[in-house]
């Protein structure tokens, strides 16, 4: 494949006329007027610009069909009297038509590749594979399903070498798991070399009950269990103190923050400085469609910025190249994948349509893309393959008259 006569971006600058030629999946090269192999496609890149894809660091993707169903409530009393009552009427079909509907939104927002929290694992799996979108998926592990724990390992064994698919352990959070599933999640995860992905810190009850009752933090709890290290992805981390932070950087642990969601079931703001100050690796989710409620990470981006210069009194904190290198960078180094523009790198990639009146002038395109991006994502690339062109993504019609019937069925 070969991209002719696109933007680059290069140390904040557009640099136009460029072209980029994709073998297998991986970027072979990119230079000027690059040689079209016979054979090869060829996609006009022509007022578009280049950006390396997207990661959605947390989100729990089949949530797309209780988007809208329970707003403006609180995390605990949104979880206990909305959301877990409904999940326990999902089936595996509605999970496989979620997975597609949250797969196709992210397509769309030039996200490549995400991290799952969910049920039915192998649904959301298949359905990812489908799509063509790359993930980390661990299924869901709380102490009033044991089932789920025992499904952890078997899930891992299916997908362990999967060309798209990394399987993940998945305890909810300190406050769903006692200490035994936790040690056994972190067993699973040993064994395996996988990610542990679990919520941490993310409200003021969670980090209080657990002080009443264990005399120390959820950051603290989990490191005496032996879970912080460089494999950890901990969600939020809304609630810490500045010890948490400097311990969490000790032990390589990974952050996600999710300030939309957060913001909207007013669980509190996140203290990046903090964490970015002892060290901390920082990186953007959307959490789920029903506490977010979408999976657009440009606006996380553009909202993560206004807010901590808000929480910490000046417009000077978290400028747009920060912001960005958070959500670029500090996600492909907390699940270790070789992405970005450069030879070498893997094939993932989306095209924005430079013609849009929010990307004019074309001056600070940084800035642009954090603050003022409201669409216009044209193409979207994965593992050399192209899965949306033009705009246009085969089979989008029928993921949504299928989400619209399971989301009709559980609510009925």
């Amino acid at each position: 494949m070969l991209i002719e006569n696109v933007s680059l971006l290069c140390s904040g600058q557009l640099i136009k006329g460029r072209d980029i030629q994709i073998r297998d999946t991986r970027i072979a090269r990119i230079g000027k007027d690059l040689r079209k192999e016979r054979g090869e496609e060829v996609i006009d890149g022509q007022s578009k610009l280049a950006i390396p894809g997207l990661l959605n660091c947390h989100t729990h993707l089949a949530m797309t069909l209780l988007r809208g169903y329970a707003d403006d409530m609180e995390l605990i009393p949104w979880l206990h009297d909305k959301i877990w009552p409904l999940e326990a009427k999902l089936t595996k079909e509605d999970v496989y038509w979620g997975a597609k509907l949250g797969c196709l939104e992210q397509i769309r927002m030039g996200i490549t590749c995400y991290n799952d929290m969910y049920y039915f694992t192998d649904e959301t799996a298949r359905a990812t594979k489908e799509m063509g979108l790359r993930a980390f998926l661990s299924g869901v592990v709380f102490d009033m399903r044991p089932d789920l724990l025992v499904e952890t390992e078997p899930f891992i064994k299916r997908w362990t070498g999967d060309e798209l698919i990394t399987p993940a352990v998945g305890p909810h959070a300190v406050y769903t798991c006692s200490e035994e599933t936790l040690l056994k999640a972190k067993e699973i995860a040993d064994k395996y070399d996988t990610l542990i992905h679990i919520h941490v810190s993310e409200t003021r009850e969670e980090v209080d009950g657990l002080n009443l009752s264990k005399g120390m933090s959820p950051v603290e709890y989990l490191d005496r269990l032996g879970m912080l290290n460089e494999r950890l992805v901990a969600v939020h981390c809304v609630w810490l103190s500045l010890e948490d932070a400097y311990l969490l950087a000790e032990r390589k642990a990974n952050v996600v923050d999710c300030t939309v969601s957060n913001l909207k079931l007013s669980s509190g703001i996140a203290p990046l400085n903090y964490l970015l100050e002892a060290g901390v690796n920082v990186c953007l989710g959307t959490d789920g469609p029903s506490s977010n409620n979408n999976l657009n990470l440009f606006e996380e981006m553009k909202v993560t910025a206004i807010v901590q210069k808000n929480a910490y009194h000046t417009p000077a904190a978290f400028s747009a190249e920060q912001i960005w290198s958070i959500a670029t960078e500090g996600a492909y180094k907390t699940f270790g994948l070789d992405m970005g523009l450069q030879e070498g790198a893997l094939a993932d990639l989306a095209l924005i349509d430079l013609e849009r009146p929010w990307l004019c002038p074309q001056s600070n395109m940084i800035s642009h893309l954090v603050y003022s991006m409201t669409g216009g994502v044209d193409t979207t690339i994965v593992n050399g393959k192209v899965l949306m062109r033009n705009g246009i993504i085969p089979g989008e019609k029928e993921i949504l008259e299928k989400a619209q019937e399971r989301f009709e069925r559980l609510t009925a």
